[in-house]
């Protein structure tokens, strides 16, 4: 109650209270000294009196004035580290935490940016080494191959398989840049058909499942047998869960496993992906679908290169263009990316439509 009558949690009763109180005081004093001076000079002490107590009862508001002002220049001038004193319950108190929650925000935007430059830096050097070491032993499988440089068809061939493998290392990693560039950029042209994703899928898997078992991991299928008509955007859904599968078979623990499911219900339609690797922590979880973020894969073998932290941050671009959700259930080392995309329906004069963002 006293908080309330003092005015401490407002501005405008501060200030009312201030001239409230000046003016009694002023009174009091001019009737003390009034007579013995003429009214011309009484006046003046009165206004005086009044000056002097209005300044010194408004001299905390003015000091936090020129805080908010001072502090406002510091921070203007870079330094993101300053606060502002938040102890008064005005609304002064109110504008310094919005300051202090203000440089906050841009602090926390200023690192993202540091990192997100960082990151783009590393990309850079790394992208140059990796573009130049595969290239460089194409050119040398090559030499060889055209000298005739080789001991028997074995030889010839393995050769011929090694700088297989590195084209497609070069192929992976420019596809990433571009798909990158052109998500960035907004540069995006979704091509809507509508596919039968169950079969989709099966077809993917049936190319992924050799690649899957010459690393020790065993693909399991668990799809719905019913075909699921879809209208989607049938290439860039290949890209996004195609990254899905790579991104489970570095990560897994060898021997292995990895569960393909697909499950079709009513308006819904939902793929997960499954596979055992190593526990990581919340943080690292929270980080998994953003841009050049990167980890050590399971799987060190020169024909599954650890990637360059684009691939899940393709698939989440991808996957919500096309008006889907994606997200990853991980606990202890087990991990479940799922997909979850919306299925067209008939309206009243029988044409499909796309549910629309929140399916309606």
């Amino acid at each position: 109650m006293w908080v309330f009558i003092s005015g401490k949690r407002s501005i405008r009763a501060q200030l009312i209270w201030a001239i409230f109180i000046c003016f009694i005081v002023t009174t009091t004093g001019y009737s003390l000294v009034s007579a013995n001076i003429n009214k011309p000079i009484g006046l003046l002490v009165f206004i005086g009196i009044y000056i002097l107590c209005f300044i010194f009862l408004t001299r905390n508001i003015v000091r936090t004035l020129w805080q908010l002002s001072n502090g406002l220049m510091v921070i203007a001038r870079g330094n993101l580290d300053y606060r502002l004193p938040t102890s008064r319950l005005d609304e002064l108190g109110t504008v310094s935490q919005n300051v202090n929650h203000m440089a906050e925000q841009l602090q926390k935007q200023v690192e993202r940016e540091r990192q997100l430059e960082s990151s783009r830096m590393e990309l850079i050097t790394n992208v140059s080494h990796d573009l130049r070491t595969p290239l460089t032993s194409i050119i040398g499988y090559l030499d060889l191959l055209k000298k005739q440089a080789f001991q028997g068809e074995e030889e010839r061939e393995r050769y011929i398989h090694n700088a297989f493998n590195k084209t497609q290392q070069l192929k992976t990693l420019i596809d990433d840049l571009f798909e990158y560039t052109r998500l960035s950029h907004g540069d995006v042209q979704m091509n809507f058909q509508e596919v039968d994703f169950h079969s989709l899928i099966e077809q993917m898997l049936s190319e992924f499942e050799p690649v899957a078992r010459e690393q020790g991991v065993n693909l399991i299928k668990a799809l719905s047998p019913d075909p699921v008509i879809m209208s989607i955007d049938a290439e860039k859904m290949v890209r996004a869960i195609d990254n899905l599968l790579m991104n489970a078979l570095k990560f897994s623990i060898i021997p292995g496993e990895i569960r393909v499911n697909l499950f079709s219900g009513g308006r819904v339609v939902k793929l997960s992906i499954e596979n055992q690797g190593n526990p990581i922590t919340k943080e690292q979880e929270e980080q998994l679908f953003e841009r050049f973020y990167t980890m050590h894969t399971l799987q060190s073998d020169g024909n599954m290169p650890s990637g360059y932290g684009l691939g899940l941050s393709i698939a989440k671009n991808v996957v919500e263009l096309q008006g889907g959700r994606i997200w990853l259930d991980h606990h202890e080392g087990y991990y479940k990316f799922n997909i979850e995309l919306k299925r067209p329906i008939a309206n009243n004069r029988g044409k499909k439509v796309l549910y629309g963002e929140h399916g309606e």
